[in-house]
Formats: C-alpha cells, structure tokens, sequence
C-alpha cells in the first residue's frame, strides 16, 4: 500500500457521491426544495475525489484523452462517466439554484446526472473485474462497490436532509434507515460465500485467502462497524425521532455516519492490500 490509498479515497469519494446523488433525487419526486444543500456534498465529494485520482494515474494531463478509447477500454468509460456526472451535477446544481427552471427540467438533469455516475461506478467496478487477480475478477467486486454507495450515499442524505429540517423527515428516515441496512446485509451475507470461493480458488486467489486471514482482525473490526453503525445506530436514530422532542435523532446519525465510513475504508484498504496476480511465484 502506499499509493492505493489514492485508488481508495478516490473509490469511496466518487461512490459516496453518486450514492448520494441518486438517493436525493429517488427521494425527491415530487418536492426539490430541500435538495440545494444536499447537491452541494454531491459536488464536493466528486470534486475532491477526482482530485485524488491524480494522485494514482500515471499521466493526469493525458486524463482527456480517454475518451479516444471508450470501445475498449474500462478505464478510459470510468474516466469519461465521471467527468460527464460531474458536468452534468453542475448543470443540474445551477438549474435548482439559480434559474426558475420547471420541476420538470431539473428531474430530468438531476437523472441524467446519476445515470452518468452509475455508468461511472458500473465501469469503475469492471476496471478490477477485468484484471489478473483472481479476487478482484468475481461479482463481488460489483456488489461491494455498488452496496457502498448505496450506504454511505443514504446515511449522509440522512445526516444532510435531517441537519437541513428537511420536511417529512420520519419517512426520509425510515426509507435511508431500510436502504443502509439493506446496503450493509447485502455485504455482510455476500463475505463468508466470498471468503470460501477464494480458499477454493487457484494459487492466487487461495493467496489472498491467507492474507485476508492474517488481517482478520481489521476484517473483524470493519464487519463490527457496518451492523453497529448501519443497523444498531440508524435504528436509535429512527427511535429516537419517534420520541417528540429527543435531541439524540442527530447524535445517533453522525455516529452512524462516521462509523460506516470507517468501515468503509477498512474494507476497501484490504481490498487493495490483499490483491494478488495470477503471477505470483512464476518469477
């Protein structure tokens, strides 16, 4: 590790983001005004994580050229999806801020911009699929991308819609609360099938294994994270709005929020960290 940890902030960043952009505008059919302040952490989030993606590619000024290998290449489709759902979320951000634009129109900008981003996350995900490390090249690779993104971007819509006094908030919360604890089952149940499918697998693969192994207590520690703050936390959080009056609602979700998010980057720094080629022991 060392330079991964730029394939990791840049990862976690850009699907924290388009998590929370798809999340907002699912949640928002009908109703736009509370949007403002939560569009802005989308643009934050991707904003800083393509500024961290420079941190990994080898020639950042040849980043614009990637669109001349969208037919075959993956990385080029990540890099083109990302700079389009950013355009677009700038589009879409003037167009609820600044313009008495219909709620129509600003629908179907807000889509159009998380349909880029999922376009960025699916072709983010094939990057790994398509390499030469048996533990990157299964659907687990999609679904722990895809569920980390659906969790952290509805427990920050949660922490922004809630700081905001966004209206409706009990059903805001309880509709995030269900998709985080959906987001965190779907890893949790997908990890011990995983885990077996490695120590079966070839060389490689059965390499990852063991140092998955060696590092079970971060594994450990990243699983305790996701059920405590993904379903233990946004459950307190729900009860506690439930009560009229109680103060603790916020406390239980930045808890929730800050614990994912470790969690989070536990996981995907052993996912990095424990990463290993076809090649290994052929030299």
């Amino acid at each position: 590790m060392g330079k991964e940890w730029a394939l990791v902030l840049f990862t976690l960043l850009a699907q924290m983001s388009v998590g929370l952009m798809v999340v907002a505008q699912a949640l928002n059919l009908k109703q736009r005004e509370g949007l403002k302040p939560v569009l802005l952490w989308v643009g934050i989030l991707m904003a800083a994580s393509m500024v961290v993606s420079l941190g990994h590619l080898g020639s950042p000024l040849g980043a614009p050229r990637a669109i001349f290998n969208l037919k075959t290449s993956w990385l080029s489709r990540e890099i083109f999806f990302s700079a389009s759902f950013f355009v677009l979320w700038l589009v879409n951000y003037y167009l609820e801020l600044r313009t008495q634009a219909g709620e129509g129109v600003k629908a179907i900008s807000g889509w159009l911009a998380g349909f880029c981003g999922i376009l960025a996350l699916i072709s983010m995900a094939n990057i790994y699929v398509h390499t030469i490390l048996p533990a990157w090249e299964t659907a687990y690779t999609h679904l722990v991308f895809y569920t980390t993104a659906l969790v952290l971007g509805a427990i920050l819509y949660a922490v922004l819609a809630y700081r905001n006094r966004q209206e409706g908030q009990q059903g805001m919360l309880k509709i995030t609360g269900i998709l985080t604890v959906i987001g965190v089952a779907l890893q949790l149940l997908s990890l011990p099938p995983y885990l077996a499918s490695l120590s079966a697998g070839p060389v490689a693969a059965q390499e990852t294994a063991r140092l998955l192994l060696g590092a079970a207590p971060v594994l450990i520690f990243s699983q305790a994270l996701a059920v405590l703050g993904g379903i233990v936390f946004t459950f307190l959080a729900l009860r506690a709005y439930g009560e009229k009056g109680s103060l603790l609602t916020g406390q239980w979700l930045y808890g929730a929020l800050a614990l994912l998010v470790l969690a989070e980057l536990a996981s995907r720094y052993l996912f990095y960290a424990t990463g290993v080629s076809i090649t290994i022991g052929q030299f």
